[in-house]
């Protein structure tokens, strides 16, 4: 059976819960949070007189043999078998960008069948999942559940007695707070004893213990059925001073009110996601070989390290966590990479990345005539904690938020006046988060054909492409989003990003009507033409001067989904060339200063050839790292391409830019 992933993806809610394999085999170890940290679960199938094990390993079980595995958009898939019964298995997470109801609804399901060898269903019948207390926290602490009676079925929970809700704003953290919840035909709150006995004869019954470890389970007694996995974090975001709930929770819903909506809705849900699935295969199918699985491993990161609530003008927001980065909440230059998901299924969800770094924006604490960098620390929005002032000085003394720090809460550094001078300069980014924030807008508008949230905020955008004129084509020594060897001088991807971004302004401000696009759209072009002129011939070096070194200019993208062209085709298919000649086992370097790379960039990279071998000969290897890094965690865009090791980040957003070489050929974005 061949290994597709470094970890499987099995129910993925939210950033705070996301639940994966990062086993061979699904029975051959225990299940991890996103985080790495280990949450034991295990799935249970009682079988005339015989207690099997496909999920997990609990001492007093036969393990099931796995006979394969496969991934979909939504669904990881199983098959097990034994010499009485073959058990499928499929872990469901209906992630649908299409539908905001469904995509915000936290519930997960587990699918089953079984299937006997001899045609013949044993009477000894029964299926169970058990969770773990562990889920509950992140450090050991004591629990509380119970089981609640639902319309024809049942819901089992747990949390932490003493559940302190949003009481940490930290990076791999996840849950610490909230209710998890688990659905079937009965359900069970109970100690490790009455685990014991169930394993033993198949029966489940209440026994009171505290002093031992304690789990939630379900049970069903057919031979074709499902589970529910729930994760209510009671509260979702604190934002700017407002509390907000899940959005399927908006208007008074509840946890339980999910369930029902996913136990009614079930079959109508699955059809969709088929129906979505069959056309993705179809689109990836087209890209090339091993594409969709690629696309696979991507989508269920992307969306659900994201979380949607709705402001108090009624406005969605799609807030991401820089899952394995530093925790930031709404990071720009996280959304950027990600967009290509979103902009194919549903751009309204760009525009809610976009809102929360435009409300900070205007806030008197950021003085700076340049876009910012995030809007807190997940699931805080309480004002960007990027390059804090560091400063020794009464005024300063209290800004310790910062990534490293161990916080627990942030300060509400948005609340500050101007005066308090939070941020230190020399830590921001100034080009790269101008540039990403226009043309992400501009591309949001673009695939929706709807401008207002341009319109709203066409100042602020004026103001960033001001600050792009002035300092985009010659960036000074500043950070960028790729600095992980050093941030430098002239850096000429970043000078690729000022260009584009000046471009989509032309785009905002010939389709608002506001603003001199002509202006803009030949600004572009002459930047364009001079920044050619000035890396020379041949491969375009790192940054100007530095002949024989290169980079990924993967910020040539946008450009070409809009049909500009100003980097010519020609220019395009010669870098391409280039990095072809780079490539490793595991993909091609992110620049000539160390050998890892970012997966999300090599597909980007992938759309600026017309020819789709070439294509696939950059993205394949990252196939291979898939199918071979010693690195067992989910989907990791930072890493290196001898070793196949995770250096940093995983379960990151901007998988989503896996995507970029299916909107490309929808042509959604082109208007020239």
């Amino acid at each position: 059976m061949k290994r597709l992933l470094p970890a499987y993806p099995i129910w993925v809610i939210d950033p705070m819960f996301s639940v994966w394999s990062p086993s061979e085999t699904l029975n051959g170890g225990d299940t991890i949070f996103w985080t790495g940290k280990i949450r034991k679960t295990y799935g249970l199938v009682r079988y005339d007189g015989k207690t099997y094990t496909f999920m997990g390993q609990l001492p007093g079980t036969d393990a099931l043999k796995q006979e394969d595995v496969s991934v979909s958009a939504y669904a990881t898939d199983y098959v097990f078998s034994c010499e009485k019964f073959v058990l499928r298995v499929s872990f469901v997470s209906p992630l649908t960008p299409k539908n905001l109801e469904v995509l915000s609804c936290p519930v997960c399901y587990t699918e089953y069948e079984i299937i006997p060898n001899n045609g013949i269903m044993a009477q000894d019948l029964s299926v169970a999942l058990v969770l773990d207390e562990g889920y509950c926290y992140e450090e050991a602490d004591r629990v509380t559940g119970g089981v609640i009676p639902m319309n024809g079925y049942e819901a089992a929970y747990f949390s932490r007695r003493r559940n302190l809700v949003m009481s940490s704003a930290n990076d791999c953290v996840a849950p610490d707070w909230g209710d998890i919840y688990i659905a079937g035909g009965e359900a069970w709150y109970i100690p490790s004893s009455a685990l014991d006995r169930f394993v033993q004869s198949g029966v489940a019954e209440y026994i009171h213990i505290n002093n031992e470890r304690h789990y939630i389970m379900a049970v069903e007694k057919s031979a074709k059925g499902y589970f529910m996995t729930a994760f209510d974090d009671r509260i979702a975001i604190f934002y700017f001073g407002d509390w907000l709930k899940d959005y399927f929770f908006k208007d008074g819903r509840t946890v339980l009110d999910a369930l029902d909506f996913s136990r009614q809705k079930h079959d109508a849900i699955l059809c969709d996601l088929a129906a979505f699935d069959k056309e993705f295969k179809k689109d990836c199918d087209a890209i090339g070989k091993d594409y969709y699985l690629l696309a696979c491993a991507a989508y269920r990161q992307s969306i659900g390290a994201h979380k949607l609530v709705e402001n108090r003008k009624g406005e969605i927001l799609f807030l991401s966590k820089e899952c394995n980065s530093n925790g930031c909440i709404g990071t720009a230059d996280v959304s950027y990479p990600s967009i290509p998901l979103f902009l194919l299924y549903n751009p309204e969800l760009v525009k809610g990345m976009l809102r929360g770094i435009f409300e900070f924006a205007r806030m008197p604490v950021w003085k700076f005539d340049f876009a910012p960098h995030d809007i807190g620390t997940y699931p805080y929005c309480c004002g960007q904690v990027y390059g804090i002032n560091r400063s020794q000085d009464k005024y300063n003394c209290g800004n310790t938020a910062r990534w490293g720090d161990g916080m627990l809460t942030h300060p509400m550094l948005y609340q500050r006046p101007a005066a308090c001078d939070i941020y230190d300069f020399n830590y921001q980014m100034p080009v790269e988060e101008c540039g990403n924030m226009i043309i992400m807008t501009a591309a949001a508008c673009v695939a929706s054909k709807e401008y207002a949230i341009a319109e709203e905020n066409f100042d602020l955008l004026e103001k960033w492409v001001v600050y792009l004129e002035k300092y985009g084509l010659k960036p000074e020594n500043q950070l960028c989003t790729d600095d992980f060897a050093g941030h430098l001088a002239n850096n000429i991807n970043l000078a690729i990003k000022a260009i584009v971004g000046i471009e989509s302004f032309g785009i905002l401000c010939e389709k608002t009507g506001r603003g001199d696009a002509e202006k803009y759209y030949a600004l572009a072009a002459d930047y364009a033409k001079r920044l050619k002129e000035m890396a020379g011939d041949g491969v375009m070096p790192l940054a100007y001067g530095q002949k024989g070194t290169y980079s990924l200019k993967y910020n040539m993208l946008f450009d070409k989904l809009f049909g500009f062209n100003l980097f010519e085709n020609s220019l395009c298919e010669q870098e391409v060339a280039y990095y072809i000649e780079q490539n490793n086992r595991y993909g091609v370097p992110l620049d000539t200063r160390a050998d890892y790379t970012k997966s999300d960039w090599i597909l980007w990279c992938t759309c600026l050839t017309a020819d789709p071998q070439k294509a696939e000969t950059l993205y394949a290897p990252i196939v291979t790292y898939l199918s071979e890094s010693p690195t067992h965690l989910p989907f990791s865009d930072w890493y290196g391409t001898q070793d196949g090791k995770c250096v940093h980040f995983f379960n990151r957003t901007v998988q989503g830019g896996i995507l970029a070489p299916i909107l490309k050929k929808s042509e959604i974005l082109k208007i020239k």
